[in-house]
């Protein structure tokens, strides 16, 4: 049985959600609060964590974003999931920094939210349309124990300079390319460069899948 916290400020859809969940056969939610403070508050009385927190983005006093940087830090074992409305780049990047193996929309399919509770409790990525993760050949590979690229088994590990590592470990941040060419003191045209070459030698579409290839390869630590 996978045991799950949910944080949410909204009542109604809280409490939903606590149905919704408690129907799938193998899930249970022990653990249910108004905020990220409530949960921790709560966490702290249990003999026994649960293995997957579900997060809103936006909640009064302590919000998803500082919750799932708690939790990774005093939880290490708690896997955790974003559940939001917010659908913007920015906001995904963030909560992937904090931790969270999965951004999911609170309009998702049941079903998808079965998934990503299902990967998070084995402490793997929720790979899903919203995140853009468009990997290829290489998207269970990101979920492979010990797994060093997102590439085919017999492809060669790519080799990256300095400073696509550089870029790499920026793109695992919530600042634009703008400002990220700004931060390696380049011109906005060479950042797009080094952007489109780690495309090309990761196999990865898009920049959510650069920052999911920084965080579970350690160019970046959260």
């Amino acid at each position: 049985m996978i045991t799950i916290a949910i944080a949410d400020d909204h009542t109604l859809l809280r409490k939903a959600l606590v149905n919704l969940i408690n129907d799938f056969e193998d899930c249970q939610v022990v653990v249910e609060a108004g905020n990220g403070q409530e949960l921790i508050d709560q966490l702290k009385g249990r003999k026994e964590l649960p293995m997957v927190a579900i997060l809103d983005v936006n909640m009064p006093q302590m919000d998803g974003y500082a919750t799932a940087n708690h939790l990774m830090q005093h939880y290490p074992t708690l896997s955790t999931l974003s559940l939001s409305m917010l659908t913007d780049e920015a906001h995904v990047l963030k909560m992937l920094h904090a931790g969270v193996k999965g951004y999911i929309l609170k309009e998702c399919d049941p079903e998808e939210l079965h998934n990503a509770i299902i990967y998070a409790s084995k402490g793997e990525y929720f790979i899903n349309d919203l995140m853009t993760v468009q990997i290829g050949r290489g998207i269970a590979a990101l979920n492979t124990p010990n797994s060093k690229h997102p590439l085919a088994y017999g492809d060669p590990i790519p080799q990256l300079t300095e400073r696509e590592i550089e870029f790499l470990q920026w793109s695992a941040s919530d600042f634009t390319y703008k400002e990220i060419a700004d931060k390696m003191r380049l011109s906005p045209r060479t950042v797009d460069s080094y952007r489109d070459t780690l495309f090309e030698k990761l196999q990865i579409k898009s920049r959510v899948g650069l920052a999911i290839y920084a965080i579970k390869n350690k160019f970046v630590n959260i």
